[in-house]
C-alpha cells in the first residue's frame, strides 16, 4: 500500500508526458509510466526513482484493452490505489483533408480515443470504490477550434472532450474528476516536423503543462477544475 499518490500517465517516454512524470517525482507522487520505447522508458524510470518515486513502467499500444486492463489490475495489485491517470499518448498526422485517408484517421482514433476509453475502462472503478480520483486527459485547442491540416487529427481531440465531459457527470457524486486539459501549440517533436511549424521561439514547453497538471492534481478534494486551455502568450 502507497502512502502517496499514485498517477499513472500514457505517452510517458518523451514529451509532455516525460515532463510530467518527472515534475511529480519531483514533489513526491508514485508516478506509474506507459509508452511504447522500452528503452527511453527504462531511462526515464531510473531518473523517477532517484527522485524516490516508486515507480513502475509498462511498454505496449495504449489501444490494446487486454494489455491496459492488466496493466492496471498490476498497478492496484502494487500500490492498493490509484489516485490519478493522465491520458497524454497520442498520434498526430497533419495533412489536408483531399490527401488524407481513412487508415491515418483510424490510426489517431486508436491512439488518441480508444487509448483513453481504455485507460478510464480500467481505473474509474477502483476510484470509485475509493471514492477519490482524478483523470485528467490531455486534448488541445483543436479539439474546440480546428485548424488547416487537422481534420482528422481534431475530430479525435473533439471526441475525446465529448466523452470526458459525459463522464464527468456520471461519476463526479463518487468524488472522482475528470478535467480536460487543451495545450495551444508545445514545442514538442508532434508538431516539430509537421505543416503547421512555425517559429517556436514562443511555443509552449512541455514543462508549462506539466505545472498546470500539477495545479490540477493538488487541488483540494472539494475543488475541480473541469476544463482549461494553456496558449503561448505571443503566438
Amino acid at each position: 500500500m502507497s502512502s502517496k499518490k499514485v498517477i499513472v500517465i500514457t505517452g510517458a517516454s518523451k514529451g509532455i508526458g516525460k515532463a510530467i512524470a518527472e515534475k511529480l517525482a519531483s514533489k513526491k507522487f508514485d508516478v506509474v509510466i506507459f509508452g511504447r520505447n522500452k528503452k527511453r522508458l527504462a531511462l526515464l524510470k531510473s531518473k523517477l526513482e532517484l527522485l524516490n518515486s516508486n515507480t513502475l513502467s509498462f511498454s505496449g499500444d495504449v489501444a490494446d484493452e487486454k494489455f491496459v486492463q492488466r496493466s492496471i489490475t498490476k498497478v492496484i495489485k502494487h500500490y492498493g490505489r490509484i489516485d490519478g491517470v493522465i491520458n497524454n499518448a497520442g498520434v498526430a498526422i497533419f495533412e489536408t483533408f483531399i490527401d488524407s485517408n481513412l487508415e491515418q484517421l483510424k490510426t489517431q482514433i486508436d491512439a488518441n480515443l480508444i487509448g483513453v476509453y481504455n485507460f478510464c475502462k480500467a481505473s474509474v472503478p477502483k476510484m470509485i470504490e475509493q471514492k477519490s480520483g482524478t483523470i485528467i486527459n490531455i486534448v488541445s485547442t483543436a479539439g474546440k477550434f480546428g485548424f488547416a491540416y487537422g481534420t482528422t487529427y481534431a475530430a479525435t481531440k473533439h471526441a475525446v472532450i465529448g466523452f470526458s465531459k459525459s463522464l464527468l457527470l456520471e461519476v463526479r457524486k463518487h468524488n472522482v474528476k475528470v478535467v480536460t486539459v487543451s495545450p495551444g501549440s508545445v514545442e514538442t517533436d508532434m508538431i516539430v516536423d509537421s505543416p503547421i511549424h512555425k517559429d517556436v521561439a514562443n511555443y509552449l514547453q512541455p514543462k508549462d503543462v506539466a505545472d498546470v497538471i500539477l495545479t490540477i492534481l493538488k487541488l483540494p478534494s472539494r475543488a475541480m477544475i473541469g476544463d482549461i486551455d494553456i496558449r503561448p502568450t505571443n503566438p
